[in-house]
């Protein structure tokens, strides 16, 4: 069954990250991180990338548009392993340039070792991301989500 170690990793870095703390974020994420969008999140996001920084350089850039997150954890999933789990959460905001609120849905696995995540998949739904932004919003490295009007 996941550890509670593992469970506690989880709640602590989604919280941080809802608060934008990136640096708590950062200490609970393993360098060489795999994250997995198997659904692209917009034009030009990846569906796969390794790496804490840019992830982090990403979400920086994404969110500065958007106020803090509240996360919402429905359910987590134990996995037979120690170290995995699934979950699912919700996220709510607003959209600061036109004040309409954002919320999504999301399901992740994560996988753990040696105190911190080793690779999250994020399964989030796309359009909601759409309707926010503008259909056609893309993304670029040195710019994050750019809003389509």
């Amino acid at each position: 069954m996941t550890s509670s170690a593992n469970r506690d990793l989880f709640v602590t870095m989604l919280t941080a990250l809802g608060r934008k703390d990136f640096d708590e974020v950062e200490r609970c994420l393993a360098e060489d991180i795999l994250f997995e969008w198997p659904f692209p999140v917009m034009d030009g996001f990846p569906v796969e990338h390794r790496g804490a920084r840019w992830f982090l350089e990403a979400m920086q850039a994404s969110w500065r548009d958007f106020d803090d997150y509240a996360y919402r954890i429905e359910t987590i999933h134990d996995l037979v392993g120690d170290d995995q789990l699934i979950a699912e959460y919700s996220s709510h905001s607003r959209y600061i340039p036109t004040g309409a609120p954002y919320s999504n849905r999301y399901i992740s696995v994560f996988d753990f070792a040696g105190g911190r995540i080793t690779r999250w998949r994020e399964y989030v739904n796309p359009r909601v991301v759409a309707q926010i932004l503008g259909e056609g919003a893309s993304w670029s490295e040195d710019g994050g989500a750019q809003r389509r009007v």
